[in-house]
């Protein structure tokens, strides 16, 4: 399963924003990459660094079979792209960043949007591609890397941008239990202690699996509990990952 379109932009606001606005003249899997955008954000409403060296891309989704699912079968869809390309594994930091060597590789957010009684779905990535070690230092995220900082290649945005439109194409039609396994097989957060972050609240638990529609199992001393994506965010107790 290919996706329909490849549309390259040298700048915009936001790959995601410009999918929305555009949505209408495009068909299913219809994907945009752009060498540079402005105004993008992460999940948590974090903002999206602005950086040439970056691969933004987005995919739509028209009325997936399983759009609860979309964001832990991009990460999938990520992680088999690049593996290709780097030629060793990758690690998902529940629920969607994509992990290299300890550094954040990658960053996903799916938006919805409505299209009639149906709901489509915009696939958000941004894959860190040729930024150096100063740039995550100064902009304050020492977590991060990419491609060159962490193995020193790159890659052809164009080719990895349409491999992982496909892949993402591909796990839209899948129901997570088709690829539950292979999502907790490479899962960095599974027995871990974790720092569970709220809007307005901390606590610390266990991370013992991912439940059948994608939460994180936790316990504490106290209970076990389910986690979703959301607005939560999750860490480690001694760093990101």
């Amino acid at each position: 399963m290919s996706a329909a379109e490849l549309i390259c932009l040298a700048e915009t606001t936001s790959t995601n924003t410009w999918l929305k606005q555009h949505r209408g003249e495009l068909s299913n899997g219809a994907a945009i990459i752009a060498e540079r955008q402005t105004a993008g954000r992460g999940r948590t409403g974090h903002e999206w660094l602005d950086a040439e060296g970056m691969l933004p891309l987005s995919v739509l989704l028209r009325s997936p079979r399983y759009p609860q699912f979309i964001t832990l079968g991009a990460s999938l869809a990520v992680c088999e792209a690049v593996e290709l390309l780097i030629g060793e594994p990758l690690g998902i930091k529940w629920p969607n960043d994509i992990i290299l060597r300890g550094h954040k590789l990658c960053g996903i957010l799916c938006e919805s949007t409505a299209n009639g009684d149906s709901i489509d779905i915009i696939c958000g990535v941004g894959v860190n591609i040729s930024q150096s070690a100063d740039y995550f230092y100064s902009a304050g995220i020492p977590h991060g890397g990419s491609l060159m900082s962490v193995l020193g290649i790159s890659a052809d945005r164009e080719q990895l941008a349409r491999a992982i439109a496909d892949n993402i194409l591909r796990y839209s039609e899948k129901s997570f239990s088709e690829y539950r396994d292979e999502y907790i097989s490479r899962s960095v957060t599974i027995g871990k202690e974790v720092r569970i972050i709220l809007p307005n609240a901390e606590r610390t638990a266990f991370a013992e699996g991912i439940s059948e529609n994608g939460h994180l199992l936790c316990y504490s001393d106290t209970e076990r509990f389910e986690v979703s994506s959301g607005e939560v965010s999750v860490r480690g107790l001694l760093g990101y990952v």
